[in-house]
């Protein structure tokens, strides 16, 4: 499955099929997003100054992010998930 995210508005932002890619079936079993440059910087801007040198992580090292906030979304025709902020 292939997305594009974008600001939907002020601390809201979604994804939506990459019209570019065959439309999803939602039976794929994986997926990738693209994202603005902006939004990329921004999203990572503590974690580079903070998380990394913190865990001592170096480059190429590996480590797993989990996401349970997305357990709860589901796979129908329409993904709709929403994300309790912290």
């Amino acid at each position: 499955m292939q997305t594009y995210a974008t600001r939907y508005k002020a601390g809201v932002w979604k994804l939506y099929d990459d019209t570019c890619h065959a439309a999803p079936t939602y039976k794929e079993l994986c997926g990738r997003s693209s994202m603005s440059s902006w939004m990329n910087s921004a999203s990572m801007a503590g974690f580079s100054s903070g998380f990394s040198s913190k865990q001592r992580l170096l480059d190429k090292d590996e480590y797993w992010v989990a996401f349970p906030e997305f357990a709860h979304c589901g796979t129908a025709d329409k993904l709709t998930c929403t994300v309790p902020k912290p």
